[in-house]
């Protein structure tokens, strides 16, 4: 027989009449059975106590607080249930996201905390086409916070005995309070992670994460984090710090501008300027060089001969692509075209036909990035194979492809592609999008 243990969800509120009634429908509409949903509201004065007095099922408290980390406790003083989440005013659940939540939670097999995805969206709840990063190693992992923040809030939830034993939320921190909350969650649970979209994360122009710059927001989570590296003599504080320095001394973008500077050299034919700079990058980065330079040619070439050889195939795991890093796969739905004009593996758009026979014409390069292996597209138009197309490894191209015979009027076309690069690995800068090549023509003609 299923059971259902009893969610306790909490919301705070403070003049986002705006929003709040779709975070309340979208709790609503998981139809889960035992839910109990709280909104603290700090006594707004705008449409927010009209909108829950339509709500008989809400339990409101609603009375002056201290800020946003005051109010979350008190809703969590007054829950009842196993399972606690806390969820933004501008924020909602998807669809199901409360019953996945209540099989995959399970403190008996050490699941205490479990974590799902989360799409961002825009203010008028739009997907923008990116999500939150979301990845769980280690406490140790959280805590270096300047490789990346992996914990998409709106999509944890844990058992009541976490927020028992690690709890509350810290009222001083009015900025990364869900991140202090995190750090101490994980010295003592692991995260359960699920590869589901569980929420939504407006950004929005009064929400705290616009408000800051990600550089303001940083050297917070920084101050958050060195709470927690422990003391001077223990093992864990110095890795903390090495790995901090090493990301001041910031190598992989310095590393990757002295391997540029050797390239130019090269292709301006000055042999012997080139090797200082390609040696000092490949010293100071050697994870670029493998990344970009070594494995992109070593890894098809030693998979291709361990697959032939039956009694090493055990090995050849060895060699299998890596799984994207949490940032690269916060991207894999973006299917539109980036403002510099690359696209992704996907890419989908519309076109628009206007006569018989059409031709569709397609210019485009990948900038002198060489790809990991010669790239392949195919081409779709509302969903139907209309071809492929071998680009090579990475150069210029402009092709025409026949259009099928189609209905005048505005089409689908996609076009995917085998591979891609992350802008990361080349140049060290934080921009992890998978990039498979620039779009830079695209038309529909008619022929004659």
């Amino acid at each position: 027989m299923q059971t259902f243990p009893r969610i306790s969800v909490i919301t705070s509120s403070y003049n986002q009449g705006a929003f709040i009634e779709q975070t309340i429908e979208s709790v609503a509409a998981q139809h889960y059975p035992n839910i109990e949903h709280i909104v603290v509201d700090g006594m707004s004065t705008d449409e927010t106590p009209a909108i829950l007095a339509r709500y008989s099922h809400l339990r409101v408290i609603r009375e002056p607080d201290n800020g946003q980390a005051d109010a979350i406790n008190k809703g969590f003083r007054a829950a009842t249930g196993e399972i606690f989440c806390f969820l933004n005013s501008d924020d909602t659940f998807l669809p199901g996201a409360l019953h996945r939540v209540a099989q995959e939670i399970d403190p008996a097999r050490g699941r205490h905390v479990v974590m799902g995805r989360c799409r961002f969206t825009d203010e008028v709840g739009h997907f923008i086409g990116v999500e939150h990063p979301s990845a769980f190693e280690s406490h140790r992992r959280v805590l270096e916070i300047w490789r990346g923040y992996c914990i998409p809030q709106p999509a944890v939830f844990w058992a009541r005995e976490v927020w028992e034993r690690c709890g509350p939320l810290d009222e001083r921190e009015r900025l990364m309070l869900d991140y202090d909350l995190f750090c101490r969650f994980s010295k003592v649970y692991p995260f359960h992670t699920i590869d589901q979209v569980l929420a939504t994360y407006r950004l929005q122009a009064q929400s705290k994460t616009i408000s800051v710059t990600d550089a303001q927001r940083l050297q917070q989570a920084i101050a958050v984090s060195r709470r927690y590296w422990g003391p001077p003599s223990s093992l864990q504080y110095w890795q903390l710090r090495g790995s901090y320095a090493r990301y001041r001394l910031d190598r992989r973008r310095r590393a990757a501008e002295l391997l540029r500077k050797g390239r130019q050299q090269w292709r301006e034919a000055r042999r012997l300027q080139t090797v200082p700079y390609l040696a000092a990058g490949a010293l100071l980065a050697p994870d670029i060089v493998a990344d970009v330079v070594v494995m992109p040619v070593v890894k098809p070439w030693v998979w291709q001969l361990l697959q032939q050889r039956a009694r090493l195939r055990r090995l050849a795991t060895l060699v299998k692509p890596t799984r994207p890093h949490p940032a690269t796969l916060a991207w894999r739905d973006f299917s539109a075209q980036h403002a510099d004009r690359w696209v992704g593996p996907t890419y989908i758009a519309p076109i628009e036909v206007s006569g018989q026979p059409s031709q569709l014409c397609i210019a485009g390069g990948t900038e002198g990035f060489r790809m990991p292996k010669p790239i392949t597209i195919e081409l779709f138009v509302d969903g139907n194979s209309i071809g492929r197309k071998a680009l090579g490894y990475g150069q210029e191209f402009d092709f025409t492809i026949q259009l099928p015979p189609l209905a005048i009027g505005a089409h689908e076309l996609k076009i995917t592609s085998n591979t891609y690069i992350v802008p990361f690995n080349y140049f060290g800068v934080d921009d992890y999008r998978p990039l498979a090549f620039k779009l830079k023509e695209l038309a529909v003609i008619v022929t004659s």
